[in-house]
């Protein structure tokens, strides 16, 4: 049985945290969890992080000092979800979450990055075993199919930057888009279930594979998202459909026409459910992470 201290911000973002669903998936795989919050105990990871473990995996990680990483006598990893862009593109944001990962990242035995286009960028910066490992991910005890009738034409939950209040601004001159600002898991995944339509929109320009795809695909219902950066995980037109990246007209015909030919929108979110917690699963990310560690590994020696 392997022993994981996961590192995160599981109780500072509790009910909703990607880091909770990890939890879930070592549950479900009989693994033994040790959980830390790193923001909320920074002044005493010194010690908490010497507890006896197989890995410590941390999720995120900001400010963690790189020499207590580096002292750890069990394999570390660091499995970061936040977009930071690639070679040719980025953002504001990007560059300070890359400053960010400069001051610790390659202290890590092992990264993996949620989008395959970041993975060089984790490469310049000094990290040597760099790996893909999307986030987009069901976590079956929570993303689910519940049989409920449809109450909404179109939905979006998020964090309303200015892109994303902008886009559906120009929605709402043509449909009524229901925007909960729910965080609570089971909610979302009710809200998602009663939605006819659900829109993934990223956050900047920079095209993005958001935990959110796996979240609308385990409920069951149709998913309507931006072009994402990954073309690799899911089919455009059989398991969700795809809109061109920041083309609102396209957005708007999408719309229309998946209102109109329910048939097609329901046989497209079916496959999207059936392959998703086939596929893509938080136990199967687990075990892609888990598969690549060396636990032979003793830096104590």
């Amino acid at each position: 049985m392997i022993t994981v201290h996961l590192v995160g911000a599981q109780k500072t973002n509790y009910p909703w945290g990607f880091e909770n669903h990890v939890i879930s998936a070592l549950d479900e795989m009989n693994c033994t969890v040790i959980s830390t919050d790193f923001r909320q105990e920074r002044q005493n990871l010194p010690i908490l992080l010497q507890q006896e473990s197989d890995i410590v995996l941390v999720c995120k990680g900001e400010f963690i000092q790189p020499e207590l990483i580096k002292s750890l006598p069990y394999p570390t990893a660091l499995w970061y979800c936040e977009q930071i862009g690639n070679e040719r593109e980025a953002d504001y944001e990007s560059l300070l979450r890359k400053k960010e990962l400069a001051y610790n990242a390659s202290a890590f035995d092992y990264v993996f990055s949620h989008d395959k286009d970041n993975m060089q960028i984790y490469r310049n910066i000094g990290c040597k075993n760099v790996y893909w490992l999307p986030s987009a991910a069901v976590n079956t005890k929570v993303h689910k199919k519940l049989g409920i009738p449809k109450k909404h034409d179109i939905t979006f939950v998020g964090s309303m930057t200015y892109r994303r209040k902008n886009i559906l601004t120009a929605l709402e001159k043509h449909f009524q888009i229901f925007t909960p600002n729910i965080w609570d898991n089971k909610e979302i995944n009710e809200v998602f279930n009663e939605s006819k339509i659900v829109l993934n929109i990223h956050l900047s320009d920079l095209p993005n594979i958001e935990t959110r795809i796996g979240e609308v695909l385990g409920s069951g219902s149709f998913l309507l998202t931006e072009e994402l950066s990954s073309q690799d995980l899911f089919a455009d037109g059989e398991h969700l459909v795809q809109w061109h990246k920041g083309d609102i007209d396209d957005l708007i015909k999408q719309i229309q026409y998946y209102l109109f030919h329910e048939d097609e929108r329901e046989r497209i979110a079916t496959n999207g459910h059936h392959f998703a917690r086939k596929h893509h699963t938080f136990a199967k990310r687990m075990h892609q992470l888990l598969s690549v560690i060396d636990f032979n590994q003793n830096k104590s020696n």
